[in-house]
């Protein structure tokens, strides 16, 4: 039980309507005891879409499925806010070497310690795909706020605050209202409308827990758009990066 998903063939008892049309079906298996309760009480395994409008910030606590799903579905089971924070790693094993799909908390490195064989890392939607993704999130844009948001990135982390707070007061000027999301460390040297820190780079599982709420209080700040910090910090920098570069739509400037 855990943040990990496996992709497998599927038999003929999985039907197509929850695979989309796949040969292969996605399983997982949550260590949350309210999730593991309800699939003991269901005595079936359940089909579960993530609880929130296609492309948006996935959901991490009950209020954002309220947001997204008010009226829309008959029922939500609060069992408290995420642990993790990010979604799980998916390894499709269908193919040999087993290929990650989506970086989360469970790495390439732990995965590799426990199959004992190499992995590969490919979280692109390919042209022999067909447009169909293989996996959640690896359309070109997931996980977006509303604001359009762009990802700076640099070694220097002072460089990096001087050239969001240079791209900041351009926005100013034509009237924009700009938001930063950036980590505890730096998060008091902007000068934005709204600075709202994702957590610590020296604790990279907070930035994973706090990501997707910190997306989606930019939307009821309602700010125009939004600079993000990058954070490559390994070994979980994969997993957060790979969910921001998404959500800016891959728009990032590297200095």
């Amino acid at each position: 039980p855990g943040p990990l998903t496996v992709i497998l063939r599927k038999s003929e008892q999985v039907p197509e309507c929850i695979t989309g049309g796949l040969d292969t079906v996605a399983i997982r298996m949550p260590a949350d005891e309210v999730a593991r309760e309800l699939i003991e009480c269901a005595k079936v395994p359940i089909a579960a879409p993530s609880a929130n409008t296609s492309g948006r910030p996935s959901p991490t606590k009950a209020e954002h499925v309220m947001d997204d799903l008010n009226g829309k579905i008959p029922l939500i089971l609060d069992g408290g806010a995420v642990k993790v924070g990010v979604e799980s790693t998916i390894v499709d094993f269908t193919e040999e070497p087993p290929v990650i799909l989506r970086p989360g908390r469970i790495t390439k490195e732990e995965m590799e310690r426990v199959i004992g064989e190499k992995t590969v890392m490919n979280t692109s939607l390919k042209a022999d795909d067909g447009g169909v993704p293989r996996a959640p999130g690896m359309k070109y844009k997931h996980y977006a706020p509303k604001a359009q948001m762009t990802i700076v990135l640099g070694q220097d982390q002072q460089a990096v605050v001087s050239k969001i707070n240079e791209l900041t007061e351009q926005e100013h000027s034509r009237g924009g209202k700009v938001g930063v999301l950036a980590a505890d460390e730096t998060a008091g040297d902007y000068e934005a409308d709204e600075v709202l820190s994702v957590g610590r780079r020296a604790d990279m599982e907070t930035v994973m827990a706090n990501l997707y709420d910190v997306l989606r209080e930019f939307d009821d700040k309602a700010v125009d758009v939004i600079y993000s910090e990058g954070f490559e910090e390994e070994p979980l920098g994969e997993a957060v990066m790979n969910r921001l570069v998404k959500a800016a739509g891959h728009r990032m400037i590297r200095i």
